[in-house]
């Protein structure tokens, strides 16, 4: 007959809240184990004889809570070996934010017997104390589960334990990423003793207090949190009657001038390291995604949620070197795998749709993905002196061309493809190469006139040869690193 653990919940307050039937079994009890004797109801039963043996030196001696449960349930395991009935005591309910009762099923319940004795947990006396009905939502979360969770703003939000002004703090700056800093905050304490206090103030001062174990900060629903969720919401409102009379005109093919407009300028900003304007284009280039979505939502022909899981789920299969057991140790060992997946998943597609890219994509970008595709089948050079050979005899085509008055334009074609093809194997982005070249040479034009006028020359009547001059000393001085 294996040996029964009893986990009884003590409910959030004093001995009032502990259930009949709980309270005769504690009292009927030769040894009561409890998680910590920092709870009013533990008090309560202890100033009624009964003894009740703690695990408060745990905590005291271990360096993470993780660590304190291990040996908790590791200590309970020693005790039904050696006794056919334990009883353990947590507060709350034993089902909720109670991370010693999930080892004890992990780690006991296929060894021992386990019996859940309910009681009344903190939230219901939340519910109680803020008069709200939980249907309308409650979100709860452990306060170091902020960072990685989509807070909505829509319901109430509940983040239990929060027992020292440390780390009430870094529960405020965490909540600050999604609320307003104004956002009405309810710090409720002692709740269900005589204690009992609630405390509404502005999310600011949320960490001005007193805090300890007994301490819940609560949040309502705030439809000013920053979210995703949010972010579909103003569009679903612009494009709904009474919205915005030109987001309901747009179509996916009115807007596409939109989304190459605002893919570039977050390019330019990129290329300038402007990162306060990159994050206000990101955001543009976001608003264009919702956009499309919610155009194809009131269509019936997909969800904003379908977007979001088609990507999460191609990134996860194509990455079996972080989600999986594969190993990918290089960059290139990474771009082998994608390939590979990306292959796989449309294996079915002929070599008559191996060229699939865009029909908007610029001519040098173009280029060189053709290129990198068919290299991928063996279609490719050996190594650099082939590209470089080709360059040149392309070279030499164009200029018989330009000599016999034929070809002029094909032959010009032909040298920029294996221009690009070269630039592959030297492992540059054409499109990033020219684009720095133009950079480069606007500077430098820009600088030649500035130097004409400081000499008090009208660069349009300038000469060639005057031109050139001030070309070559606007080029000596970027280079020697005086363009100021």
């Amino acid at each position: 007959m294996s040996s029964c653990l009893h986990v009884i919940g003590l409910g959030p307050g004093g001995l009032d809240q502990l259930t009949l039937g709980s309270y005769r079994r504690i009292c009927s009890a030769k040894k009561v184990f409890t998680r910590t004797s920092q709870h009013p109801c533990v008090q309560d039963l202890m100033a009624e004889g009964v003894y009740m043996e703690s695990f408060d030196e745990i905590y005291a001696t271990e360096t993470s809570f993780e660590e304190v449960y291990e040996r908790i349930t590791e200590q309970l395991r020693e005790e039904l070996q050696k006794s056919l009935e334990v009883i353990y005591t947590v507060p709350g309910h034993p089902m909720v934010a109670e991370r010693t009762i999930q080892l004890i099923e992990e780690k006991l319940a296929q060894e021992f017997k386990v019996v859940i004795h309910p009681a009344m947990s903190f939230v219901d006396e939340i519910f109680r104390a803020l008069k709200f009905d939980p249907i309308k939502g409650v979100l709860i979360r452990n306060y170091d589960g902020l960072k990685n969770v989509a807070l909505t703003g829509q319901e109430w939000l509940v983040i239990p334990q929060v027992y020292d002004k440390l780390l009430a703090s870094d529960v405020k700056l965490d909540l600050m990423n999604a609320y307003p800093d104004d956002a009405w905050v309810y710090v409720v304490q002692a709740l269900g003793t005589a204690l009992e206090q609630v405390d509404k103030l502005p999310l600011y001062e949320m960490d001005h207090g007193e805090f300890d174990h007994l301490t819940t900060i609560v949040l309502p629903p705030n439809s000013d949190v920053v979210s995703f969720n949010k972010l579909a919401k103003v569009m679903e409102t612009l494009r709904a009657e009474g919205g915005c009379a030109w987001d309901r005109d747009q179509t996916h093919d009115t807007l596409k001038k939109y989304l190459i407009e605002e893919s570039y300028e977050v390019l330019d900003a990129i290329e300038k390291k402007d990162m306060y304007n990159l994050c206000e284009e990101l955001g543009d280039l976001l608003l264009q995604v919702v956009f499309h979505a919610q155009i194809a939502s009131e269509a019936s022909v997909f969800e904003l949620q379908d977007v979001l899981r088609g990507v999460i789920q191609k990134m996860i299969r194509r990455h079996p070197h972080v989600f999986g057991e594969e190993k990918a140790e290089t960059a290139d060992d990474v771009i082998i795998t994608w390939d590979r997946i990306k292959l796989k998943e449309k294996e079915n597609d002929k070599l008559t749709n191996f060229f699939n890219d865009p029909k908007g994509l610029p001519a040098l970008m173009w280029a060189s993905s053709t290129q990198r595709k068919v290299a991928k089948v063996g279609f490719d050079w050996s190594d650099l002196k082939g590209p470089l050979g080709k360059v040149q005899e392309e070279l030499q085509e164009l200029e018989s061309a330009l000599s016999d008055g034929v070809g002029i334009r094909e032959e010009l074609g032909d040298l920029l493809f294996s221009i690009v093809n070269l630039s592959r194997f030297l492992t540059f982005d054409t499109e990033e190469v020219l684009r720095d070249t133009i950079h480069k040479f606007q500077r430098r034009f820009l600088k030649m006139v500035e130097l004409s006028r400081e000499k008090s020359l009208n660069f349009e009547q300038l000469t060639l040869d005057e031109m050139e001059f001030y070309w070559v000393k606007a080029k000596s001085q970027e280079k020697s690193g005086n363009m100021m």
